[in-house]
């Protein structure tokens, strides 16, 4: 009878840590493949034949899908360049030179990943439309109340992310991402 009872316990305790670290694994994806410049992150092994297994489970689960490495790359950023989370309230200057991309984006979204509703209808910035400062510069300023130049509304009160996709990158799979010089986002002022 105690066997019994052993064997019993043996499989709910095995059964028990395949499922607890099959979970942690797949809500803990962020940190596999991670690349880091400053507060820009991407993840450049999540898309392709070679991705693995929890990554893909992530991905299916958050109904997300992730540049191929022959597309381009996306790099996140939710803080400022001091580690800063970037708030809504405050007005921040993404300021940066041209990227070795075909086109690049600059978009501004919550933290759910839904635009935010502004009375301008801009919700990012193509690499073909952003204004230059002195050639090859721009300015992206971020801020709850509209203003002239190039500016993206952050939502009020509200944390915020910025996406920036290069797009037909050289820096594909495999290296080139330190060389890349992004943009810095310092912040400005606050209401």
């Amino acid at each position: 009878m105690r066997l019994i009872g052993d064997i019993i316990l043996f499989a709910v305790v095995a059964i028990g840590l395949g499922i607890g670290s099959a979970y942690f694994a797949v809500n803990h994806t962020n940190h596999l493949g991670l690349f880091q410049v400053g507060p820009w992150r991407a993840w450049p092994e999540a898309a392709g034949p070679d991705v693995n297994p929890y990554s893909k489970a992530d991905q299916a689960r958050r109904g997300s899908l992730h540049l191929a490495a022959g597309e381009g790359i996306a790099f996140t950023a939710t803080t400022d360049d001091e580690g800063t989370p970037l708030d809504g309230s405050c007005q921040y200057r993404i300021t940066g030179e041209e990227m070795p991309s075909r086109v690049w984006t600059l978009s501004l979204l919550t933290r759910n990943n839904a635009l935010v509703d502004n009375p301008s209808a801009r919700y990012s910035f193509h690499s073909q439309d952003v204004a230059r400062v002195g050639g090859s510069r721009f300015e992206i300023v971020t801020g709850p109340s509209a203003r002239g130049g190039d500016w993206l509304s952050s939502p009020v009160d509200a944390p915020f992310k910025l996406v920036l996709r290069l797009y037909e990158t050289p820096h594909t799979r495999g290296g080139g991402y330190s060389e890349i010089k992004l943009p810095q986002i310092a912040w400005t002022s606050c209401q």
